[in-house]
């Protein structure tokens, strides 16, 4: 294989496992004078912790603004929390972030709340958050996996015993 190949497969694969600083993209929009992005980690979303981040720029020069106060709200059901998101809890400067809880699976109404100085904005979406899938089942399949070779193994083994005898 030529090196230059094995460089970009190698790359290739890499990218497929990196992920932005703010997670994956829910919401990218415009509302007022705001354009406004949210981002989640992880992905999909799942019962429990959530990072959630958001980028606001100037709708009119693209530039992202560190300085507006952005209150997040998600809501299912009767169930529903408000966080003030903070610079400080994003690893990317141009984020703001929070973590929120998300109590059960289903369809969740995330709603954004940005203000700064007289100008102020609002939106919403949905997204949706799956049962949550406990590592337990995967550190089973690993533990199942040689046990079921081994019995495999052992079955063959006997049957080639049982038709040569």
């Amino acid at each position: 294989m030529k090196p230059g190949l094995a460089a970009v497969l190698a790359l290739g694969i890499w990218a497929t496992a990196a992920f932005g600083d703010g997670g994956t993209m829910l919401l990218h929009q415009d509302a007022g004078p705001f354009t406004i992005t949210l981002f989640a980690a992880p992905q999909p979303l799942r019962v429990g912790t959530a990072d959630l981040s958001v980028m606001v720029q100037d709708r009119s020069s693209e530039e992202v603004l560190l300085d507006p106060a952005i209150d997040l709200t998600v809501a299912e059901g009767a169930s529903q929390q408000t966080v003030r998101l903070a610079r400080g809890q994003a690893s990317n400067r141009l984020l703001q972030a929070a973590t929120v809880h998300f109590s059960n699976p289903g369809k969740w109404r995330v709603t954004l709340l940005v203000r700064r100085g007289n100008d102020a904005a609002s939106l919403s979406t949905e997204c949706t958050v799956e049962p949550d899938r406990s590592r337990a089942m995967l550190v089973w399949f690993y533990v199942l996996l040689p046990a079921g070779i081994i019995l495999l193994f052992v079955l063959h083994q006997w049957l080639k015993l049982r038709s040569e005898g």
